[in-house]
Parts: C-alpha cells; sequence; structure tokens
C-alpha cells in the first residue's frame, strides 16, 4: 500500500509538472500498483497507459520517500505527465518506449528541475550530456519562453563530477531584473471618497462592517496589481544575486504564491536573510496568499502619532533605562533548549534550515518596550485588537463598551516589490510564528520605526474609524476564547510573572545584559554602561545569568512528551511538490540522536 506521505508527494510532483505544461491535472489518473513487471530485463518504475493514467511502483515509491531520497520520483512523475501531455496533445497511438518520446520527456524533467532550483547530474558521456542539454535548451526557449544557458557546477560546491544548472542569459536576466525588481510601485488603493464612510465624521456602523468594506477595497487593490498577481503565479524564482534558479522556499516572494495545498492561516518557511557568517535564516512567516493589507486594530484613535512603545513619551531621546530590559529577556529567550536548536539549524532533506528566532520582537510581544510596531495579516487578531482594552494592572483584556468613543483600523498597504526591503525611517519584517506562541497565533509582521515617524502620515497607510458596539465587541472576545487565542499561557510568561517583573520592578538587570548593550553600542564600556544605569536607578548584579528556572524546563520537556512539537509544526508548510516529505522530516526532528539534547531532559 502506497504510505500517505509518498501519495501526496507524488500529487505534488504532478501538479508542478501540469501548472507548467498548463495541463489539466483531471487528465492525470494515478494508479499504484506492488511492483511494475520490466521491460526487456529492465526494472521500471512508473508508466502510463493509452487511457490516461500513470501508474507507479508503490514499492518503490515508498522506499525513495522512507530514504528522503525523492528525486528520481520525481524524475519519473516529470517525465510521465509530459508524456501523457504529449499523448493527449497528439491524439494517436503514443509510444512511450520510443527514442523520441523518451528523448522529449527527459528533455521536459531537466527543464522543470532546473526550474526547480535543482541541480542536474548526468551520465559521464560527453556526447550524450550535451545532446540532452540542448534538447532542454531550446524546450526552455521555445515552450517556455526563456532564454538560458547551462553551466558545470564546481565540484568543491557539490561534492559529485558533471553536474549541471541553467541560468538565465544576460538579457533574459536584466529583463527579469526589470520587470520584478526595477522601481517602488505606487498605491493601487482606489481613491477613497470623503462622503464614503470609514472617516472620523462618518465612522463605520461597527467593527464587522468596517472590515467588509476594507476586504473588498484590499480585494479591488490585489486585482488592479498586476506585479503582485503575477509573483502569485510565478513559476521559478530566479535569484539575481547568486544569478541562477534556486528552490522555491528561497524566494522572498514564497508567502504571496498561489498555492491550494497552504490553508490560510498556515505558516510558511522562507528564506529571509543571510547571516554574516554565510548562512541563510528562515521564518516562519504567514500566509499572504491573495493579501494586498496588513491591519493595526485599535480602541481609540490617540491624539499623539502612532508610533511604538518606545517612543511615545515625547520628552525622552535616550533609551537605555527601557532598552536593557528587552535585551535580558533576549538572553532568558537563549537559554531555551529549542531556540538554541532552531537558531543553530537542522538538516531536513539535505539543506540546513537557521530559523530565526526573533528575539526583539518577542520581547515586544511580552511586556517591553521596542522600536517595533505590531501588524498583522489576520483580519480576526485585528478585530480582537480593534473592538478591546488593555488594563495594565491586571494584565488583561476586556471588550469596549463605550458607544461614544470611536474605534479604528489601520491598513498597511504591501507594495511589491520592496515591501520587506528597508526604506529610510522604518523597515517591515516578520516575527510569524515562535517557539512563544503568541506572535503566530496573531500572525503577527514588525514595523520598525525610527523615531519621528508615525504611521498615520506614511503614504501606504489607509486608516478607517468605526463606532464600538457592545454586542459586536462581545462576540469578537468571545470568538478570541476570551483573549486566549492570542495570549496563550507559556514558559516565557511564567517566567514574566514569577520573577523577571518584579526585576523590572525593583530595577535590577544582570551583569549579562550589560555586557550584551555594550556589544551593540561601540565606544561604550561596562563601566560607563553601568553608571548611565545607575544614574537611572538600575542596578547591576553579578549574581545571576538569565535563564529558565529548572522547574520551567522541565514543564517544557513534559509538553513535548504530550505533543507540543507535533502541534508546534501543524500549520507549517514548506512551498513545492514535496512539502509532505520536508513537513514529515520536519516533524520527527526530535527522533534525531543529534538533536535529542533539545526535547529530552540530559
Amino acid at each position: 500500500m502506497i504510505s500517505s506521505i509518498a501519495d501526496k508527494v507524488v500529487n505534488g510532483y504532478i501538479q508542478e509538472a501540469c501548472a507548467i505544461l498548463d495541463y489539466d491535472i483531471a487528465y492525470v489518473r494515478v494508479i499504484y500498483v506492488p511492483q511494475i513487471d520490466p521491460i526487456a530485463g529492465i526494472p521500471q518504475h512508473a508508466a502510463i497507459t493509452a487511457d490516461g493514467c500513470l501508474i507507479i511502483d508503490e514499492t518503490w515509491a515508498n522506499r525513495e520517500i522512507a530514504n528522503e531520497t525523492p528525486t528520481r520520483l520525481r524524475c519519473e512523475v516529470y517525465c510521465k505527465v509530459r508524456m501523457l501531455y504529449q499523448q493527449t496533445k497528439s491524439q494517436t497511438d503514443f509510444n512511450q518506449y520510443a527514442k523520441g518520446a523518451i528523448d522529449d520527456a527527459m528533455a521536459y524533467n531537466n527543464a522543470l528541475m532546473a526550474l526547480k532550483g535543482l541541480i542536474l547530474p548526468m551520465p559521464p558521456f560527453p556526447q550524450i550530456v550535451e545532446s540532452l542539454l540542448k534538447r532542454t535548451q531550446k524546450l526552455l526557449k521555445e515552450e517556455l519562453g526563456i532564454n538560458a544557458e547551462y553551466y558545470l557546477m564546481p565540484k568543491e560546491l557539490v561534492k559529485a563530477d558533471n553536474v549541471w544548472k541553467f541560468k538565465f542569459t544576460v538579457d533574459d536576466e536584466k529583463k527579469y531584473a526589470n520587470r520584478y525588481f526595477s522601481k517602488p510601485q505606487t498605491s493601487t488603493v482606489r481613491i477613497i471618497d470623503s462622503t464614503e464612510k470609514g472617516t472620523e465624521t462618518n465612522p463605520f456602523d461597527n467593527a464587522n462592517e468596517a472590515f467588509e468594506y476594507i476586504k473588498r477595497l484590499e480585494s479591488d487593490a490585489y486585482a488592479n496589481d498586476p506585479l503582485l498577481k503575477d509573483i502569485a503565479s510565478q513559476q521559478y524564482f530566479y535569484d539575481l544575486n547568486f544569478h541562477q534558479f534556486r528552490v522555491p522556499w528561497a524566494s522572498p516572494y514564497v508567502a504571496f504564491y498561489n498555492d491550494s495545498n497552504i490553508p490560510s492561516d498556515g505558516f510558511i518557511v522562507n528564506q529571509n536573510q543571510v547571516h554574516p557568517d554565510g548562512t541563510f535564516h528562515f521564518t516562519l512567516k504567514p500566509n499572504l496568499q491573495g493579501k494586498k493589507f496588513l491591519y493595526r486594530g485599535q480602541s481609540q484613535d490617540y491624539p499623539k502619532p502612532c508610533t511604538p512603545n518606545l517612543f511615545r513619551d515625547e520628552t525622552k531621546s535616550y533609551f537605555l533605562d527601557d532598552l536593557i530590559w528587552s535585551q535580558e529577556m533576549e538572553l532568558l529567550l537563549m537559554t531555551h533548549p529549542l531556540v538554541k536548536l532552531l537558531e543553530q539549524g537542522v538538516e531536513i532533506m539535505h539543506d540546513h534550515f537557521n530559523i530565526l528566532m526573533n528575539l526583539g520582537g518577542l520581547a515586544q510581544h511580552y511586556y517591553h518596550k521596542t522600536r517595533f510596531l505590531d501588524l498583522t495579516s489576520d483580519v480576526d487578531a485585528a478585530k480582537f485588537f480593534a473592538t478591546t482594552n488593555y488594563y495594565n494592572r491586571s494584565d488583561e483584556y476586556k471588550p469596549v463598551h463605550e458607544t461614544g468613543k470611536l474605534g479604528m483600523i489601520y491598513c498597511y498597504e504591501l507594495q511589491m516589490p520592496f515591501a520587506f526591503i528597508p526604506q529610510k525611517g522604518y523597515e517591515l519584517s516578520v516575527i510569524g510564528k515562535q517557539v512563544f506562541m503568541r506572535s503566530g497565533a496573531q500572525h503577527g509582521f514588525l514595523l520598525g520605526m525610527d523615531r519621528g515617524m508615525d504611521l498615520k502620515t506614511m503614504p501606504q497607510v489607509k486608516k478607517f474609524y468605526f463606532r464600538h458596539h457592545p454586542d459586536i465587541s462581545d462576540e469578537i472576545f468571545k470568538q478570541s476564547n476570551y483573549g486566549k487565542k492570542y495570549f496563550t499561557m507559556d514558559i516565557l510568561e511564567e517566567a514574566w510573572k514569577t520573577e523577571y517583573k518584579q526585576r523590572l520592578e525593583n530595577g535590577i538587570v544582570s551583569a549579562d545584559t550589560v555586557q550584551l548593550n555594550v556589544s551593540r553600542n561601540p565606544g561604550e564600556t561596562f563601566e560607563s554602561i553601568s553608571k548611565k544605569l545607575k544614574d537611572r536607578n538600575i542596578t547591576v548584579d553579578d549574581s545571576y545569568h538569565p535563564s529558565f528556572s529548572e522547574e520551567l524546563i522541565n514543564k517544557y520537556y513534559e509538553s513535548i512528551k504530550d505533543g507540543w512539537w507535533e502541534e508546534f509544526c501543524s500549520d507549517i508548510y514548506f512551498y513545492g511538490g514535496d512539502t509532505a516529505l520536508y513537513k514529515d522530516c520536519l516533524m520527527r526532528i526530535p527522533e534525531r540522536p543529534e538533536y535529542k539534547w533539545a526535547f529530552e531532559k540530559q
């Protein structure tokens, strides 16, 4: 019997092969058999039938998936889908074993693998290699409109001989750059008539009415954004920095790609940035398919600028006494076993994934002042914050019942291609899903802002007012499980409430935190920072090191036994035909001996 993961991978490869060909996937019916009879004594793993069936040797397919070596399975599926396509197109007898059919299928397989950023190992026969590469090059040009040239990969990079890749020609690379990176995009949000609802003088009647309007506005803006629609339907990602086609999860746009297999509330593994040591970092990015806006809900429009909490005291110009506490939390976070593991990275399917733990962003979500302003891609999360008030003394949210006040929603327009590129005075980044769950529950993004920036005046921001309605506020609060959906209890929350909050109130910070601050401020010393802290009634204590208590770490290990890791991974997705295999490998990380230290008490 075919395994569920192998079946999902096969169907993922079929979808990829059909998409490039614009071939209706309904034409491809899959039949699994225990074993396919050899032809002329040569084993075969897949075949097609005259009535449009793809037959796959299930024993072999299961073994390929179990061994995490799906390349041959991918090639078989790509080749056989190409043959089915040619068979349908010719509407005559089609011999899948004819040399011409095999050569054509091999060229198509290589073309699609090249576009997916995969290397092309070739047989050690120069004439055969040259012929196959030329056929692939011709297919790319004539069928897909891609002018590409092939090149031999350096052996020291791939640890193998005779491995090839394709890249754009110089002219086509320029066209690609002009298409996706040439100039900032202008707004595609239509001009909002002053007579429409949503202004301070003519607000929406309630939050639900406001968001119904916003969703229609967003849908129209998306429909009028040809670049974003083009990005969403991309069949490949070309990296202009490396001058090569790369795997889809390396694309900065992957969260926008159309993929019906990824739910709207899922998180997509997305290559984020290059670390100074040359390794890549990844984020678990909220799904942005069909999105044009990020949102920020507020229960009222404050008269002052909308700016991060670090800058809300306009009399302050030096922020050491605020930042030192978020830096102390960073050190605390870095002692968690899973934070350490994901920051160091894990091997999945022969690729190394360093999952970026946004330490500053987590400090923002757990009570500290930072230069970040929270945004969300989730309408329900924005509704929650727009219809509740936070009470600091009791540390809880309550629904707004004051009908005389107006709530508001900010809509931050994602103007591609530079929405996530740092701009003068601000930069948009991802916090997304983290080991500590608040940011993921809120589908969070962070707008890092310099002092003096105001969300209200940013050109890509639209704001809408609505009247508070007690029944609707209560309904939204109930749907959020009375706030617990967005503020789940975890060991970071417990550490804060049982220990670190008291230290903040008493003005006691660790010597380790001072050292961290000094490392980020050239020209400062331990003594100079300590003196400045003392002037602000903050004492430096070298008797403790920020860390989770043994009791809390044991609680984490117990949660792992109760299925925490499986739940954590349940809504994480890798874009691509083999997403099911990547996810299965991720799920099984705790079973691997080299990673057990992060999941079991040693």
